[in-house]
Order: C-alpha cells, then structure tokens, then sequence
C-alpha cells in the first residue's frame, strides 16, 4: 500500500512536471515566434533601407560621374583661358614695348622741335634785329641825302651795302648812293651805281631814275654822247609820264644845242 501510494505520488508529481514542462515550451515558441516575426519585420526594414542606399548610391555616383565631367570641362576651359590670357598678356607685353618706344621717340621728337622751335626763335629773332639795324641804317643815310649831307649819305648806304648783301632795299640803296655820289659830283663811281642797278635790278622801280641819271653821269664825263642821248631818250618811250621822263627830254635839248 504504502509502496503503491508512493508510486503514484512519484507519477503524479512526473505528469506535472510534464506539464509545466510543455507550458514553458509553447510560451517560449510564443516568445520565440514573435521575436522572428520582429527580426522579420526589422530585417525587411533593412532591405528597403538598403535598397534605398543602393538608389541613393547610383544616383549620387551619376552625380559623381556628371561632376567630374563638367570638373575635366571646366579644367580643359581653364587651360583654355589660361592660354589666352598668355597670348593677351604677350600682346599687351608687345604694345607696351610699343607704345614706351613711341612715346621715346615722341618726347625726343617733341625735344627735337623745341630745339629747333628755339633755333629757329633766336634765328628770326637775330634776323629782326639784323633787318631792324639795317632800316635804321638806310632810313638815318636816306635822311641825309635828303638834306644834301651827300658825304654821309654816302657812307651810310656803303655801309648798308657791305653789312645787309641779302636786305629787302638793295636795289634802292644802290640807286641812292649813286645819287650821293652824284651829288658829290663824283661821276664815274655814280655811273657805276646806276648802271650796276640796271643790270642787277632791271625790273627795280629805280629804273627811269637809274637811266636818267646814268646818262647825266656821262654827260658830266663828257665821254659817250650817243650812248647817253639814247638812254635819255629810252627814258622818255618807256616812261613818258615820269619825272625823269621830263628831265631827260630837258637834258636831251641842251645836248641838241651847238656848242660855242
């Protein structure tokens, strides 16, 4: 009895054990089974955040790939300019060294033409004053042959003669000192003078004067008759309405009358 009854106790407390034994078991598949739905759940999650990453990786190596073309596009540009702007800055190189060398020679040109500018000041300036001292002068001996101060007449248009061979009077100051020397009754150095203005200055205004007084100079010399009744005579064709013209035809009745 007391072994049977130990028997069945033992048996009884087996089955229990035997049963919470297969409780745990199915709550552990319960917790088990959920926890693989979760790693399930989360696993998708993973593949679509993967999935993601992958888009997202070939998206941004097209990105990539698009940056380091418009990157090679934009270095062959830069190298391009770069190239340019070597080409201008040679250019610009050779137009400064042109235009420094024109801007060299435009100041020595500029000097150049102050320098002659200045020559050429002093030079009319000396000419003024060489022209206003021969005015002076002609004007101081042509006063005295008006007053009949014949000597220094005389010497003042020498001297204008010998210091002013290029002055703007030298037809009539030949023609004046021939007058002074006629009035110095000197008649051959004043023939000289008249006829040295008919031959250098033939278009001189000092002409009729010159042939009236030439053929006087003869006349005085008592040599050359003819010579001297045809420049009178000259000087009353060409000139008929000159004072000379009257002298002449004055000069030339006293040759018509018969000497004594």
């Amino acid at each position: 009895m007391n072994v049977r009854a130990a028997w069945r106790g033992r048996g009884i407390a087996i089955a229990t054990l035997c049963l919470s034994s297969c409780v745990a078991t199915q709550k552990d598949m319960l917790d088990l089974s959920q926890q693989s739905d979760e790693v399930k759940t989360q696993v998708s999650e993973l593949k679509q955040t993967v999935g993601s990453l992958q888009a997202n990786q070939a998206d941004l190596s097209v990105a990539v790939k698009q940056l380091r073309e418009e990157l090679t596009a934009y270095t062959e540009t830069v190298k391009a300019s770069q190239g340019d702007m070597s080409k201008l800055s040679a250019k610009l190189d050779d137009l400064g060294a042109q235009l420094s060398g024109k801007v060299a020679a435009l100041g020595q040109t500029i000097s150049q033409a102050q320098t002659e500018g200045l020559a050429e000041q002093k030079a009319a300036l000396a000419a003024a004053k060489r022209e206003n001292g021969a005015t002076d002068v002609f004007y101081t001996a042509e006063k005295r042959l008006q007053a009949r101060d014949h000597a220094q007449a005389a010497k003042g248009f020498e001297q204008y003669l010998r210091d002013f061979p290029k002055g703007d009077l030298l037809d009539v100051a030949t023609y004046d000192l021939g007058l002074a020397y006629y009035g110095l009754r000197s008649w051959e150095k004043a023939g000289r003078q008249f006829a040295l203005v008919l031959d250098k200055y033939p278009k001189s205004g000092q002409t009729p004067g010159a042939r009236l007084h030439y053929a006087l100079a003869l006349i005085n010399l008592k040599k050359g008759g003819d010579e001297a009744r045809a420049y009178l005579e000259s000087v009353q064709a060409d000139f008929p309405k000159s004072a000379e013209a009257k002298e002449a035809a004055a000069a030339l009745k006293r040759l018509a009358k018969p000497k004594p």
